[in-house]
């Protein structure tokens, strides 16, 4: 470790500012109330604080569809912004090379056990900015993942009437247009907000309910402590006692001594909710086949429930069809978007060609990446549908799209953050006045968490997949000759590329020391 990042890892306690703007995971609740914790490990800044991420790959490209590997990285968050989640100091800790499902702890159990004993013993280190040894310890704050391999290492499936690890039991879910959908975004408004006493534009009912509560880590290990159960593996029957709830397994990093008192222990990801919304909102507003949510069995679902009969199937004729939804574009209108999208020129860098995605005979678009979705929801959907849709449905569509710029954007204020806890709200229940039931997915619900996680760990840019997912497509990328074992390929390279993938900065480290010409004659 060189002069400058042994420096470097003192930033958030040394160089931060602390006002209210949140720049960095150090800026948010779960960061000082880990310190008001633990003050003795908050007393050495040096002490690393830890970020675990995984997902599976398919190394094989489409050699093999069935094989993924899952390699778990740790990124440490001490660096300042302008280091921190760059790939020179992200390090491959385990490499599984199978899917772990609910069986991922047997493969962390080493991982784990390293981390219990950074934290109980540390390990004794050179400071080369100070010149002395000192106990290094490490601490993990959080662990980032998309939703499946959320379940997997939070225990809590995300499948299912209860598939919000969030609100857990207490979420509102039901059986609509053959799946599972989750509504009730009433019960955060104000107590006496006019919409809780409506039902007919709603789902038929008024809304007395409050908001889900929230559980501490303490409650949740005493809940896990007092279920029983099976073995892992592959061959356990999938059936669980009611009383398991949606809990799958105990998570083994329980065992670390801290991890119950962490205010946040799994991030949702924004990267993958933001395109799965993309993907409903759009899919829908644009009546794309087998996209869409407004289908024959979510306008049943209607009139199963009584409610908004405009929306109801036509019997004029002998027989029964879906006639286009007020918001969903006409022929024209959807021609007319596409042509617009496909139109629109980004400076290079900035995005990539989503032109190439645009079928405008086909209505419809393909090939659109998260960053595309990413780029589309925040810049081109409020432009491209302000004419072409009713007020009432263009309205919470633009203040959707302005809560992701909003909640993306590398520097956060607090205030902004509580103005978009409500206006998330506002979205969610309007949507629930537009649109079936069958809109919202459990992508669309976890939504109304993101302004809280924000407030509790800090802007997105350190806890979404983009940076995770960069890092496994170089992976990919370097097998580029057939091996015959992929898995012992990517763990020769993540020992050496943090050596040989970017020479030129670790260059830099050492350019730092050496003084130029102008420099040394004053």
């Amino acid at each position: 470790m060189s002069t400058h990042t042994a420096t470097d890892m003192r930033w958030h306690k040394e160089k931060r500012v602390d006002d209210d703007v949140m720049r960095h995971p150090a800026d948010g609740e779960a960061w000082k109330e880990f310190d008001r914790t633990f003050p003795e490990f908050a007393a050495d800044p040096r002490n690393v604080r830890l970020g675990l991420a995984t997902d599976g790959f398919n190394p094989y490209g489409v050699l093999n569809q069935h094989h993924s590997t899952w390699p778990i990285f740790a990124f440490p968050y001490n660096l300042p912004p302008w280091k921190c989640m760059k790939k020179e100091y992200m390090m491959m800790t385990v490499l599984i090379t199978e899917d772990p499902g609910r069986s991922i702890d047997v493969y962390l159990r080493p991982l784990v056990d390293e981390l219990k004993d950074l934290w109980t013993n540390g390990v004794r280190t050179y400071d080369k900015s100070t010149g002395r040894m000192f106990t290094l310890r490490a601490a993990v704050m959080w662990t980032v993942n998309d939703f499946p391999a959320y379940a997997m290492v939070s225990g809590w499936s995300t499948k299912g009437y209860m598939a919000c690890p969030v609100c857990k039991e207490d979420v509102t879910s039901g059986w609509h247009a053959g799946k599972v959908c989750y509504l009730g975004h009433r019960r955060w408004l104000p107590w006496d907000h006019e919409w809780r006493e409506k039902d007919k534009e709603f789902d038929g009912n008024t809304e007395r309910r409050l908001r889900p509560r929230e559980w501490s880590g303490d409650e949740i290990l005493e809940q896990l402590n007092r279920l029983d159960f099976a073995p892992f593996g592959k061959t356990v029957s999938r059936t669980r006692p009611s009383t398991h709830l949606n809990w799958t397994h105990k998570p083994m990093f329980f065992e670390l001594p801290y991890w119950s008192k962490l205010k946040l222990r799994h991030n949702l990801d924004v990267m993958h909710v933001e395109k799965n919304v993309f993907d409903t909102l759009v899919g829908t507003i644009l009546d794309i086949e087998g996209k869409t949510k407004d289908t024959i069995k979510a306008r049943l679902d209607l009139e199963r429930m009584g409610i908004r009969r405009g929306l109801w199937m036509n019997r004029d004729s002998d027989k029964a069809r879906r006639d286009l939804a007020f918001f969903s574009m006409k022929p024209n209108d959807k021609k007319e978007f596409l042509k617009f999208v496909s139109s629109v020129k980004f400076p290079d860098g900035y995005a990539s060609n989503i032109a190439r995605c645009v079928n405008v005979d086909g209505g419809k678009f393909t090939g659109l990446k998260s960053h595309d979705c990413h780029v589309f929801m925040q810049r081109l959907l409020p432009v491209g549908i302000r004419h072409l849709l009713p007020e009432d449905v263009v309205k919470p569509i633009m203040l959707l799209s302005r809560f992701f710029s909003q909640l993306t954007a590398k520097t956060l204020r607090r205030t902004d953050m509580f103005q978009l806890r409500h206006d998330i709200v506002q979205v969610l229940c309007k949507f629930e006045m537009i649109f079936p039931p069958a809109f919202f997915t459990s992508m669309i619900h976890v939504m109304v968490h993101l302004p809280e996680e924000a407030l509790l760990a800090g802007p997105v840019n350190y806890r979404w997949m983009y940076p995770i997912e960069r890092l496994l497509g170089e992976l990919k990328k370097s097998k580029r000759r057939a091996i015959p074992r992929p898995s012992e390929h990517f763990a020769k390279i993540s020992t050496t590329s943090r050596i040989t993938r970017r020479p030129f900065s670790f260059g830099m480290c050492f350019a730092q020391r050496i003084k130029s010409l102008p420099s040394r004659n004053g």
